[in-house]
Formats: C-alpha cells, structure tokens, sequence
C-alpha cells in the first residue's frame, strides 16, 4: 500500500513537468511545419521578443497572433503572396485553434530558456 501511495505521489509530481514537456516538443514540431517558412530560425525568431513581451503578444485564444497574420497591412510580415494565402488558410483552420497552446508553450519556453543565456 506504501509502495502504491508512494508511485502516486511521484507520478503526480512528475507528470505536469512531462506534459508540458511534450506540450513543448509538439509546439516546435508545429513551429517548423507552419512558420519555419516566413520566420526561418525559431532561435532568431523567439529573441524578438521578451517571455512576458509574447505572454502578452499570445493571448489564450490564439486570436492576436492570427490577426497580425491575417492583416494584410502588417508592416514586418513580408513573405510571397502564395505564403500569405498559405498562412491564412492555416490561421482559419482548426488546425491553428487545436495546435495553438502548443505553439504557445514553445514560442514562452524557447524565450525564458533564450533569457537564461
């Protein structure tokens, strides 16, 4: 019974730290998928802002993010038209809506571990 109790409590430790450690990995998968095009290196890319600059700039939903990307007049995004209309077809999708809190996690975790360095 010791024993068990004794695995739970581990378990429950470890686990938030290996969620959201998977959560991370899966947020840079998405980041070479979907923006390696446009923002290239996410190692140039997270150092354009601060971690709490883009908790602020990532809201909960996703919405602030795809609407700088779906505004045409956006003054830094300058890609070709064909990687625009591919970038509004994705920040339209469900994909976007169920990928974003991993993209999220991985855009904070890279510039808190950018800032330690």
């Amino acid at each position: 019974m010791k024993k068990s109790l004794s695995l739970f409590f581990i378990f429950a430790f470890i686990s938030p730290f290996a969620l959201n450690a998977i959560s991370t990995f899966n947020g840079q998968l998405v980041y070479l998928k979907q923006c390696r095009v446009c923002h290239l290196s996410s190692k140039i890319f997270v150092t354009t802002h601060t971690a709490d600059e883009w908790n602020k700039i990532l809201d909960s939903e996703g919405t602030s993010l795809s609407n700088i990307h779906l505004n045409k007049d956006e003054a830094y995004v300058d890609s070709k038209e064909g990687i625009r209309k591919s970038s509004h077809t994705y920040f339209k999708s469900d994909e976007y809506k169920h990928k974003y809190g991993e993209l999220k996690a991985y855009i904070i975790e890279s510039a808190k571990n950018n800032e330690k360095n």
